[in-house]
């Protein structure tokens, strides 16, 4: 029965890429950068329900949605990927990190999970705040303990329309998600933040343009 029953088993490859440009038209990011390693990420979709009774029988059923929250548990990260998410100063030369006030940027995370038939899905994340990551240091003793950081990821749509992402034309995106072994390798996908129909757009954006200037 194998592809109607699964689960999810496996998670890696976690990234994160700052938001640059987030407009109707535009969507740019940093180049993606590792994160960590991952242990966990679950995710919770923030939605609401309420029905509406008339004639004495429920008649309308009046949904909201709002933001999604995706929690990470990760080993902990090099500083300059934490000044990425923090909006804080680190300097490459000697090490350091700077504590001033936080500045947090909106952020693409990626990452690729596994289900039990062994298929993997790639996940681009398009705008989010991370918050947590605090770390707890305890002196060592004749034990195996350790331990990692614990994320909170706040998810909300783009201002950005894609390209054709919905059934009525373009429309923003929380996320993107795809199943490998198709023609986008996960290179491809990670390489920079992949944004679905972009080679179709631009292709399309430099013919007109090549059109008016004809």
């Amino acid at each position: 029965m194998s592809g109607l029953f699964r689960n999810y088993r496996g998670v890696r490859g976690l990234m994160v890429a700052e938001l640059q440009e987030d407009t109707l038209e535009t969507l740019t990011y940093g180049t993606p950068i590792r994160f960590a390693g991952v242990k966990e990420i679950g995710e919770e979709p923030e939605e609401s329900a309420a029905t509406e009774y008339y004639d004495d029988q429920p008649a309308i059923v009046i949904d909201a949605e709002g933001e999604d929250k995706y929690k990470l548990v990760t080993s902990v990260l090099e500083e300059k990927v934490r000044a990425v998410i923090e909006g804080r100063k680190f300097d490459e030369e000697s090490g350091a990190y700077f504590g001033t006030p936080k500045q947090k940027p909106y952020v693409a995370i990626g990452f690729i999970g596994t289900d039990t038939d062994g298929q993997e899905e790639y996940v681009w994340v398009y705008k989010t705040k991370l918050s947590g990551g605090g770390a707890s240091r305890k002196t060592k003793d004749n034990g195996t303990d350790s331990s990692g950081l614990e994320w909170e990821a706040t998810s909300i749509y783009t201002s950005h329309k894609f390209k054709g992402a919905s059934t009525a034309g373009d429309a923003p995106l929380k996320f993107y998600k795809l199943k490998a072994g198709g023609t986008v390798t996960e290179q491809k996908f990670f390489e920079k933040v992949y944004i679905p129909g972009e080679a179709a757009a631009m292709a399309a954006a430099r013919a007109k343009k090549e059109h008016a200037e004809a």
